[in-house]
């Protein structure tokens, strides 16, 4: 029985020592470890500001600056770059603090005061430190009790290597950063109250000690427990200057007192188990040695049989697992494999989709500009010229709206299409004219004769997309002149049908079969082998669908097939035609893209509305016109070499806040005016003449 209790107590007292010591680690662990990672965010800024000014001190204008001693330049260079960088007056893209202000020194390490600015007491500190090859930090108090984290990045060129002047950057530490003690003296919030004299009396002892660059020590504020956390500023060249921390141990003694209760609570329990278990086994001792001899050898037979065929088991487990991982690795790369295929697939038949609706297109853009250009007699015909030139505009617009047609595939179900007033009449005259190169010129090459009836009855007008209904004709005089490879009538009527307008498009082609004339309204099924997408009967009927028609379809094999669409007629009270925007006259526009056809095009169009244009080539260079200039409007590319116009745009707010902004780009399609709040107006390109009158309006009007 003593044996146990002194076997107990040990073990009580070596798992109190134990869990006191892991306690200890983990607490320096964990305060350590918070502590380092604010020194290592801090460090990696510096690096982050280090690549920011040498890359200022390549700046050719910074350079000739310095080296001139033009000092109103010099700053007004420097203010513009830190500016675009975030490092002064920050616009949230930086990674940097912002800095509180800025300075410079010449090669001799003199201080170069900016222009009416007043000289500060602690700069006379800087140029006694002189400048080193290599980027320095440190702080310095700011004479009003305050301090201030300096960093010094020498300007060095770049043929010579000869320093030739230095960037001083001054910032405001965060009261994150824990404390900084300097020259005997306690900097920043976190030590503050009653308990300060303690404070500096333990950290002046630590920081006075030989030893490495990390220390900490025990003390007490106030009858409270603390570590106080100690390490050196490193690559500073101002007085040697310390990080200091305090971690409060309260919470930490109240742990180890409730675990040493819990040791001495389960000691107590293990010895009074003890003591119960020695009582029964000493009352069963009385039985004879040898059955005790038999009960072990036959336990000891039977263990060993365990063993065996668990070891057996153990084995035959381990093969299955292997098996099953093996096989679950296989299924895997399988459908990993199936599903890019299946990717790949999809997207495709989407890119032969969109080529598809942008050849439609083209047909007439190419061959109506062919025939101008082959017959220039026909320009002597104004009314069959202006025919021509309308076509031609009119397939242009369509062939943009197939790209604005992409954005469906992934806009919110909650966004609703604007729909204007559409006559359907007129809408079915001008995809005669549009299809015209297809179902007649191209089938007469091919050995075939298509001819194309219209029968339309006087109908109301109805609400809908004026561009995609277009389509919707387009894909079925196509599908129908496809069906008819030797030849044939297609027919389109409209008529009223009740309080709705009815379109029925009918050909004498091929027909279908049941079962294609079920199928052929879904996505990617085509019975046109590698010439089909399988997209257009699909799209045809979505585009009805949004606009609340009804598509019926009547098909028999050899007999030609029939599309009655039902369309909802237009009504007052939905949406009216907005206004023609009001022409502005006489504005001084500044106009800013990389692309010079699109300069140019934009130049003509806005010179015509007696507009006065300056042209850019890139973002920088708009930021110099502008800079030197004065405009009433600017008018920017997005994606441009140098600067982005987004960029550009932020730059010229934060100098001119009431000059409005136009961002024209080719992906307007798919942004969201949100996203650039340093614009007034986005628009897309391709951008009509009207469409153009209209983003100047609206931004003049903001």
């Amino acid at each position: 029985m003593l044996v146990v209790a002194a076997a107990t107590t040990l073990a009580m007292w070596l798992a109190q020592q134990g869990a006191e010591a892991a306690e200890q680690t983990r607490i320096q662990g964990e305060f350590r470890s918070a502590f380092s990672a604010q020194l290592a965010d801090r460090r990696t800024q510096l690096e982050s500001l280090a690549d920011l000014c040498r890359a200022l001190a390549r700046k050719p204008r910074i350079i000739a600056a310095l080296e001139e001693a033009s000092v109103q330049d010099l700053y007004d260079n420097a203010q513009i770059e830190l500016q675009l960088r975030g490092v002064i007056g920050g616009n949230g893209i930086s990674t940097i603090r912002t800095a509180r202000l800025h300075r410079f020194l010449d090669k001799t390490g003199a201080m170069i005061a900016p222009p009416n600015g007043r000289r500060e007491p602690w700069e006379t500190r800087l140029e006694q430190d002189g400048i080193s090859a290599t980027q320095t930090a440190g702080y310095v108090a700011a004479g009003d009790g305050s301090l201030l984290e300096v960093v010094t990045t020498p300007m060095i060129d770049g043929d010579t290597g000869e320093v030739f002047g230095a960037m001083v950057l001054c910032f405001v530490p965060r009261s994150s950063d824990g404390g900084v003690w300097i020259e005997g003296t306690l900097h920043l919030p976190g030590f503050s109250g009653i308990g300060m004299a303690e404070a500096r009396q333990a950290i002046a002892t630590v920081t006075a000690s030989a030893g490495p660059s990390e220390r900490s020590a025990p003390l007490e504020i106030n009858g409270a427990p603390y570590l106080l956390f100690c390490q050196t500023f490193d690559s500073t060249h101002k007085s040697p200057a310390w990080h200091v921390a305090l971690y409060p141990l309260a919470e930490s003694i109240a742990r180890q007192q409730a675990l040493r209760w819990k040791i001495v609570s389960v000691g107590a329990l293990i010895l009074l188990g003890a003591y119960v278990a020695v009582h029964f086994l000493t009352a069963r001792l009385s039985s004879p040695v040898e059955k005790l001899e038999v009960t072990s050898e036959v336990h000891r037979v039977g263990r060993e049989r365990a063993e065996a065929a668990l070891d057996l088991t153990n084995e035959e487990l381990r093969a299955r697992n292997t098996e099953l991982a093996a096989a679950m690795d296989k299924l895997k790369a399988a459908q990993q494999q199936h599903v890019q295929q299946e990717r790949l697939r999809a997207l495709g038949q989407m890119a032969s989709g969109v080529a598809h609706d942008f050849n439609n297109a083209l047909v007439p853009i190419l061959g109506f500009s062919d025939l101008l250009l082959m017959s220039p007699e026909t320009l002597a015909d104004p009314a069959r010229a202006r025919g021509y030139l309308q076509s031609i505009q009119t397939a242009a617009s369509d062939a943009a709206s197939v790209v604005a047609r992409l954005r469906e595939f992934y806009r919110s179900s909650a966004e609703v299409e604007k729909f204007t007033p559409v006559d359907l009449c007129k809408l079915v005259t001008q995809s005669v004219a549009l299809t015209r190169p297809r179902w007649r010129d191209q089938a007469l090459a091919g050995g075939a004769t298509i001819e194309l009836r219209t029968e339309l009855d006087p109908v109301a007008l109805i609400a809908g997309d004026e561009a995609a209904l277009r389509e919707v004709l387009t894909n079925l005089i196509f599908n129908a002149v496809d069906a008819m490879p030797q030849g044939g009538t297609i027919t389109l009527r409209t008529r009223a049908d009740g309080e709705r307008v009815l379109l029925e498009i009918s050909d004498t082609g091929t027909g279908m079969s049941e079962e294609v004339r079920c199928r052929c309204l879904e996505p990617f099924f085509s019975t046109k082998g590698e010439r089909g997408t399988g997209l257009g009967l699909s799209m045809v009927f979505g585009i009805i669908q949004r606009h609340g028609g009804i598509l019926d379809l009547q098909s028999e094999l050899g007999k030609g097939t029939t599309f009655r669409i039902s369309l909802p007629p237009h009504h007052e009270e939905q949406a009216k035609a907005a206004p023609a925007a009001e022409i502005q006259r006489g504005l001084r526009l500044l106009v800013v893209d990389d692309e010079e056809p699109v300069r140019e095009t934009l130049a003509a169009t806005l010179a015509h509305d007696g507009h006065i244009v300056t042209l850019a080539k890139h973002g920088v260079d708009g930021l110099r016109q502008f800079m030197a200039g004065s405009f009433d409007l600017v008018i920017t590319d997005r994606a441009m070499p140098g600067m982005s116009g987004e960029q550009m745009a932020a730059t010229m707010k934060h100098v001119r806040p009431q000059t409005p902004v136009i961002l024209l780009t080719g992906f307007g399609q798919f942004l969201e005016k949100d996203r650039f709040p340093e614009v007034d107006v986005l628009a897309s390109k391709p951008v009509s003449i009207t469409s153009l009158r209209e983003a100047i309006v609206s931004a003049m009007k903001t």
